[in-house]
């Protein structure tokens, strides 16, 4: 009898354990949205000052950014673990790591690198099913995209600011890929994106997406895109800019535009 309420006892004491409540701190929007989506808002204690989605994060604590996070709120919140991205520097890293909290950093390079990100953080978490279910989704709604051209396919701009000329990062040139056009700035491998506006004149792009954030928002004329009029504004950067599981309306998105009638 007692070798049974012992063993009672150890088992209730480790789904006891199991069964704790994270601390999590999110550093950057996308990892924000990772966790909300995993079913873990209500584990998150403090997030960035640019994390706006889902609502409910609205009412959560601010901490800073991935690039000057608040040390001195983090230590008295006491997080198990912070989610960021590669910009978080080394030394904050190493200095949190020092005083026992995980850090997780999330920056994927292509949408397969970020379906596997948000699998290994729901496996951290023991959300594995919830994390299996977003990448299934993902999947599906990618297979089941009307047709992509066979053939050419067309080629495409996307401008974040203009003076100076700056494009998107290799994650961004992989979900147009996917979305079914030729991101003609795939060879850019400046972490900063620049791009000079004679090598934009000579790749001659089909569709130029404008984010939003240039102070001007002219092209030249000799530009195809500018001729047929396919110069795209109005998309919602957050869902095209942060790698997490909103990428699918993105693509989804782009897909439409690439091949709507102009």
């Amino acid at each position: 009898m007692k070798k049974a309420l012992f063993l009672i006892l150890v088992l209730f004491i480790a789904a006891m354990a199991y069964a704790r409540e994270f601390r999590i701190i999110s550093l950057a929007p996308n990892t924000t949205e990772i966790l909300f989506a995993l079913g873990l808002g209500d584990s998150v204690v403090a997030v960035d000052e640019y994390s706006n989605y889902p609502d409910e994060v609205k009412e959560i604590e601010r901490i800073g950014t991935f690039l000057r996070p608040n040390i001195e709120k983090i230590i008295l919140l006491k997080p198990d673990y912070i989610l960021t991205n590669a910009g978080m520097a080394e030394d904050k890293a190493q200095y949190l790591e020092s005083k026992g909290i995980k850090i997780i950093r999330v920056s994927p390079g292509n949408v397969e690198e970020l379906m596997k990100d948000m699998q290994r953080v729901g496996n951290i978490f023991n959300r594995k099913r919830q994390a299996d279910s977003i990448v299934a989704s993902i999947k599906n709604r990618t297979r089941d995209l009307p047709g992509v051209r066979k053939g050419a396919r067309p080629r495409v701009f996307v401008q974040l600011f203009d003076d100076p000329l700056v494009t998107v990062s290799s994650f961004i040139d992989d979900v147009i890929r996917i979305a079914g056009g030729k991101n003609i700035a795939g060879d850019v491998r400046s972490d900063s994106g620049l791009f000079s506006l004679e090598e934009l004149i000579a790749r001659d792009p089909d569709i130029i997406i404008d984010m939003g954030f240039s102070r001007q928002s002219g092209f030249p004329s000799s530009i195809n895109a500018v001729k047929n009029k396919r110069i795209i504004k109005g998309m919602d950067p957050d869902i095209l800019l942060r790698p997490g599981p909103r990428i699918i309306d993105a693509i989804e998105e782009l897909n439409r535009l690439f091949y709507e009638k102009s």
